[in-house]
């Protein structure tokens, strides 16, 4: 089959590579398209810890199960058929682990999950069936069912800094990600939502959305956010660009009592200067958050098929697997929001 491979920082091929096999218990999926994430986009540019290669990248896949071999599974048996078209979660967990039965699965230290997605099949698991398949609703597209993927990380966050309907609320960086995190803000209510994006023309794809938009090239945006908030900041931020000054305004733009989450990933060796007297005084609370668990990517899909979230005008490219470095290029421009990629042919 052909399969984009990573050898390395800019240097990924379209190969002809083996054919999953399967086990007994496993099906094999007909790749439709896959979402380009940030992640994929990261290690295509410098390399990740996470992908040692070679490798094939991709983990945003719908597709068409083509097969399901019969097995031992009872878990998963039964959860799909021949010809059934899904949205399949790139991992689940264990559910045994110390992190899983404290409710932490996001966190599993023995994930079950799929190989790469920017090829024309993989092999999914039986653990994975039991928890991360998702059958497309009638009517839901197969491109927008992509972001399936990335609305979990961000329901995931969401639950980790909850708030309450009204709060205002700051989201820095409007990229697919910080957009989608827009879109659900409003769906769980937000008040105002401020949005930090040095980027025009994201900043206006932002403001159409319903958000006050904030250039942080524009002097101090910690304080900017405060005035425009009433002179006390918002109640949450999500912090969905890898920038210290980004995490440092912030920090510094929350209210008393605020929370702040790092969901973008920062670049290894970045530092963060701030005053801990914010944090002490301000009993502010700063928290990460990283992937989901299989509640938030079923919920991304319920939500998907809702039709509650704007997310047509996400979907800004589309390049076949021939042309996937174009689509990472593309991607890494910052001129496009979220990039496709097509397989096997469809159009």
């Amino acid at each position: 089959m052909k399969a984009a491979v990573y050898h390395g920082p800019r240097d990924v091929r379209v190969e002809e590579v083996a054919g999953p096999s399967l086990d007994p218990g496993e099906a094999l999926l007909k790749v439709m398209y896959c979402g380009v994430c940030g992640t994929d986009i990261k290690t295509y540019r410098r390399g990740h810890p996470m992908f040692e290669p070679p490798c094939i990248l991709g983990h945003e896949p719908v597709g068409e199960i083509v097969e399901v071999r019969p097995g031992q599974s009872a878990a998963a048996a039964g959860c799909v058929s021949a010809g059934d078209v899904v949205a399949v979660a790139p991992y689940v967990p264990c559910d045994n682990c110390r992190l899983c039965l404290k409710g932490r699965q996001e966190m599993c230290s023995s994930k079950a999950g799929i190989a790469g997605a920017f090829c024309e099949y993989i092999r999914v698991p039986g653990e994975v069936l039991a928890k991360g398949v998702s059958r497309l609703p009638e009517g839901l597209s197969p491109r927008v069912a992509c972001l399936a993927e990335p609305i979990a990380c961000c329901l995931n966050a969401i639950e980790a800094v909850p708030f309450d309907p009204g709060d205002s609320v700051l989201i820095s960086g409007a990229g697919p990600m910080g957009l989608l995190m827009l879109e659900l803000c409003k769906a769980r209510g937000a008040g105002t939502i401020f949005v930090s994006e040095p980027s025009e023309t994201r900043r206006a794809e932002a403001e159409r959305r319903g958000a006050r938009v904030i250039d942080p090239g524009d002097g101090d945006a910690g304080h900017q956010l405060k005035a425009l908030a009433g002179g006390d900041g918002t109640d949450a931020a999500f912090v969905c660009v890898g920038a210290s000054d980004a995490l440092e305004s912030a920090i510094a733009s929350v209210r008393p009592g605020g929370r702040v989450n790092l969901f973008g990933g920062f670049p290894g060796g970045s530092r963060v200067t701030l005053d801990p007297n914010t944090i002490h005084y301000g009993e502010v609370t700063l928290l990460g958050s990283f992937g989901f668990a299989p509640r938030h990517f079923h919920m991304g899909m319920r939500l998907l098929a809702s039709g509650r979230l704007d997310v047509a005008g996400l979907l800004t490219c589309e390049f076949s697997l021939d042309d996937v470095v174009l689509a990472l290029d593309t991607g890494a421009s910052g001129e496009a929001l979220k990039v496709l990629l097509r397989m096997n042919g469809h159009e």
